[in-house]
């Protein structure tokens, strides 16, 4: 799920900074930015983080800089010999070519391995500071996490109740749709009466059989099982996986009920409802 959590720290020495960033993904996905003279760490600070978030795109970077009191150790080498063959090499070829070699000195140290930095090392102490502030930033982190849970659980809650306010109103226009199916059939026959001969017993059954195959009584009895099953599992842990699969039925109870309808009033709530799942679905990407 969505999570935003920053942290930082300035002493004597370093100026520090983590922030970590996550996107929703059915996996877990962590993408790690290092200071290089912390690079041989990331698998520690991997292993931290990584078993607490489950799944998500995870983007965590660090910034680590040496305050200049504190890099007197640090040391800038100059390949002199390397330098000056260069410098040789060109002043030659400008000489051939006929242009000017007055200002080498740009061209010469963007060389490879003319001009090294080489970063003193850093200690346990200097590793110690950097998990600190992770483990800080993490905690923002997961804070911003459960507040939006909260809001997300209310959401899901506005809109499953949405959704059971329309199924009360298919329920309203059960018996007029039945009426209205009833009315059709009589009126088609009154109307052919005289051109066909009526086996009452036949017709009985056939009514019968019609009225059921347009029952959605069914439909509307899982459905309200289901939004049951939804809410009671929406205030269980790690359930994302099962308000996903409960959301799907829910769906095939829906779009059931919707080709059985034949009725513009229930079709009119079925078209909500189905508004209202798939906002609950795109928002269960976001529960783990």
């Amino acid at each position: 799920m969505t999570g935003f959590g920053v942290s930082e720290l300035d002493n004597d020495k370093w100026s520090i900074r983590v922030e970590l960033k996550s996107l929703n993904n059915k996996f877990l996905e962590i993408n790690m930015r290092l200071p290089k003279s912390f690079k041989e760490k990331e698998m520690e600070l991997r292993q931290y983080i990584g078993p607490q978030i489950q799944r998500g795109s995870v983007s965590i970077q660090v910034t680590a800089e040496r305050k200049e009191s504190a890099a007197d150790a640090d040391a800038v080498d100059v390949n002199m010999p390397l330098a000056m063959a260069y410098h040789r090499q060109l002043t030659e070829l400008g000489n051939t070519l006929q242009l000017k070699t007055d200002d080498l000195l740009n061209s010469i140290i963007a060389f490879p391995d003319v001009v090294r930095y080489e970063e003193s090392g850093v200690s346990d102490e200097d590793w110690q500071l950097i998990k600190e502030v992770s483990q800080q930033a993490f905690k923002k982190f997961d804070t911003f996490r459960l507040q939006e849970g909260d809001t997300i659980e209310k959401y899901l809650i506005e809109c499953v109740a949405r959704i059971n306010d329309s199924l009360s109103k298919v329920a309203l226009e059960e018996a007029p749709r039945k009426e209205s199916l009833k009315s059709k059939l009589l009126q088609s026959l009154l109307e052919n009466r005289e051109e066909i001969t009526v086996d009452e017993n036949r017709f009985e059954q056939e009514m019968i059989f019609y009225l059921e195959k347009y029952d959605i009584a069914e439909e509307k009895s899982r459905l309200g099982h289901h939004i049951e099953f939804f809410l009671k599992s929406l205030k269980e842990e790690g359930s994302g996986k099962k308000l996903n699969f409960i959301a799907q039925e829910m769906g095939r109870e829906i779009n059931t009920m919707g080709s059985k309808a034949y009725h513009f009033p229930i079709q009119q709530n079925v078209v909500l409802m189905k508004e209202e799942l798939e906002k609950i679905k795109e928002q269960l990407l976001n529960v783990l």
